[in-house]
């Protein structure tokens, strides 16, 4: 079995187990009914039940065996559930922003449709198969382009449009924010410090592997050079890094999470698949750095 199949087992038999639980907490202690309630009428609430335990409880369960033992069904089996519970996260948004209640389920249902989505998507071969292309051999120049216009698009997207909007689903649901001495201070110089990291990496990648941060348009040579001689990930690392310097920012909880939350996808599904693509195209070469540099925690000595 491979890595993000085992993964994705784990994942959804916890997802399914989830769900059970919380049906019976739902009708074995109706206090608790008051967190996740939309509108003012229980039922609308307490009629999911049906939908939620054959579709979504079942049906994670059922991904969760097929990817246990490689059943055949497993890829209709893990867009069904993901299908399933992006209807019902966009249906209970919906329905949050016209009554302006049940944020709380809304919150969870989304995060649960991230993960589901990331997994159909990581145990997919036709996505996997698209998803690494060498970038095409162009000037220098034009590589930096587009790498530098990549981290515009993505940096304002993951780390402004996207945590400005958790801040706001969080005053919804009355999360305090939290605040500590020199908070606007410390934060931003931890995320300029942080984002030295990734954009060190991104140049790297563009002048020595002659390619993006995009998977799409991925450098098409073997770099172990510049920060890569100390760590193998440093864009990985910064993004985590900079999505928790904008939690501590905005003294925002979930936004802490939702960075966390990333840095967990990226290292169960695309770790895995960016380091199968590395080690088919590189071979010994690769699994030698592999070997001798880590992910998350820097070397003291630069890898030769």
């Amino acid at each position: 079995m491979n890595k993000i199949r085992l993964s994705a087992s784990v994942y959804f038999a916890l997802q399914g187990i989830a769900v059970l639980a919380w049906w019976i907490l739902l009708f074995l202690f109706p206090p608790a009914r008051k967190y996740f309630q939309m509108g003012g009428d229980e039922t609308v609430l307490l009629a999911f039940w049906l939908p939620d335990l054959a579709l979504l409880a079942i049906g994670s369960l059922l991904v969760s065996a097929f990817c246990f033992f490689d059943g055949k069904f497993l890829q209709i089996a893990l867009w069904f559930v993901a299908g399933t519970i992006s209807y019902a996260s966009f249906y209970c948004l919906s329905f949050a922003m016209l009554t302006d209640s049940g944020w709380l389920g809304v919150v969870l249902m989304f995060a649960a449709m991230i993960f589901s989505g990331n997994f159909a998507v990581g145990l997919s071969p036709e996505f996997r198969e698209k998803m690494f292309r060498n970038s095409v051999e162009a000037k220098t120049s034009w590589i930096l382009i587009k790498t530098f216009t990549q981290i515009i698009i993505v940096w304002s997207l993951i780390l402004f449009v996207f945590p400005a909007l958790i801040v706001w689903v969080e005053a919804r649901l009355g999360i305090p924010q939290f605040v500590f001495p020199y908070q606007k201070v410390i934060s931003p110089i931890l995320f300029l410090l942080i984002s030295l990291i990734g954009v060190s990496g991104a140049v790297t990648m563009a002048r020595i592997g002659r390619g993006t941060p995009l998977p799409l348009d991925s450098a098409s040579k073997l770099v172990v050079a510049g920060i890569y001689s100390y760590v193998r990930n440093p864009m990985a690392i910064s993004g985590i890094g900079q999505g928790l310097a904008v939690g501590l920012f905005l003294g925002s909880p979930l936004v802490l999470l939702y960075a966390l939350m990333g840095g967990t996808i990226w290292q169960l599904i695309f770790r895995p698949l960016e380091e199968d693509d590395l080690s088919k195209r590189f071979g010994a070469s690769y699994e030698n750095y592999r070997n001798n540099v880590r992910c998350w925690i820097p070397n003291l000595k630069p890898y030769n």
